[in-house]
């Protein structure tokens, strides 16, 4: 097999692992929408900042997540948020909170930037496959 037959396979591997984790990102997300029914107000009361190593540059960087203080039905939950950003927000924030009525823990704050990230990976996965399809056709059938 040729190099550059070997690159195509590779681009076109990336591209589908990409539109891949878009189908699982959004399955997460569909999933918490039908279980966190409840909804209830929550404060912003800390960002913890967390080292996030890349293997494909081999690079370390820090991402800050928020942490939810919230209650429900007289309990004190404190719960990680899901997506972390590359500085961190406000605290003493007031934020909606969505959870699943019979376990209170499992909660999140906005499926928004879910939505953001598949789509996202669904464009970077759409335009990595069909650029190898298309250069392989016009190199190889072409």
């Amino acid at each position: 097999m040729s190099e550059s037959l070997w690159v195509l396979t590779f681009i076109l591997l990336t591209g589908l692992i990409f539109i891949f984790a878009a189908g699982g990102i959004r399955w997460m997300a569909k999933r918490k929408l039908e279980v966190c029914t409840a909804e209830t107000t929550g404060r912003v009361i800390r960002w913890l900042q967390e080292e996030v190593y890349d293997d494909f540059n081999s690079a370390t960087s820090y991402m800050w997540f928020p942490v939810y203080a919230y209650d429900v039905q007289g309990k004190h939950y404190e719960k990680k948020g899901d997506i972390g950003l590359s500085e961190p927000g406000e605290t003493n924030e007031d934020i909606v909170l969505h959870y699943e009525p019979g376990n209170p823990y499992n909660s999140y704050a906005t499926i928004r930037n879910y939505d953001i990230l598949v789509y996202i990976f669904w464009i970077l996965g759409g335009l990595l496959t069909m650029g190898a399809i298309v250069v392989w056709w016009l190199y190889y059938v072409g």
